[in-house]
């Protein structure tokens, strides 16, 4: 009789403690590594990198009028668990500086669960396509910006910066940093003329 009170003890807790657990999952929160802003078919393209081990970069695309807009959609329909607060690098096609440089910056600047030290940087297509492939890309592009504010001190790398660069009234213009990929990285600067509408 003991005996079969021990099996009925055991069984029952077997089924209480797998019960908790399958109900007790934990949610991991996707973090977002990078972000690439480029065009296709006409319209605006947020790309979101997800933090991983692997080599190839995991991404999810996302149609949106504005970073708001893509961030409002990953949390609903792509991402549920999305995180920015790692965020590193903001990379926008050059073709889109109008579009979306200032707005995108402004909202950005805006969000404290986003990170405060991420890195924004003008870039063409190929640098885009050659950022998709490996992560490695992504850590040289990286390094090649820090480099790059080391040695120019004026270009601006730092989506606060341009931010605030935006917001000043002394000055016009000011310089953020570009990323090209014509056989090899190569990484300069261009001139941003702040557009007083």
């Amino acid at each position: 009789m003991l005996a079969r009170l021990c099996i009925v003890l055991i069984c029952l807790s077997a089924v209480l403690f797998s019960g908790c657990q399958s109900s007790r999952k934990i949610e991991t929160a996707q973090i977002i590594e990078n972000v690439t802003i480029s065009e296709k078919d006409g319209q605006t393209l947020y790309t979101f990198y997800i933090l991983s081990s692997a080599d190839t970069p995991l991404k999810t695309e996302i149609p949106a009028d504005s970073f708001e807009q893509a961030c409002e959609l990953a949390q609903n329909q792509y991402i549920p668990n999305i995180t920015l607060s790692k965020l590193e690098l903001l990379m926008i096609e050059e073709s889109l500086i109008d579009r979306v440089l200032k707005t995108d910056i402004e909202y950005i600047s805006t969000q404290p669960s986003f990170s405060p030290s991420a890195f924004v940087t003008l870039c063409d297509r190929k640098t885009l396509e050659k950022f998709a492939e490996s992560t490695r890309e992504q850590d040289i592009i990286e390094e090649q910006l820090i480099l790059l504010k080391k040695n120019n001190p004026a270009v601006n790398i730092n989506y606060l910066s341009v931010f605030n660069h935006f917001e000043t009234k002394k000055t016009s213009e000011f310089l953020v940093g570009t990323v090209s990929f014509d056989g090899e990285l190569k990484i300069g600067e261009k001139k941003v003329i702040k557009n007083e509408k």
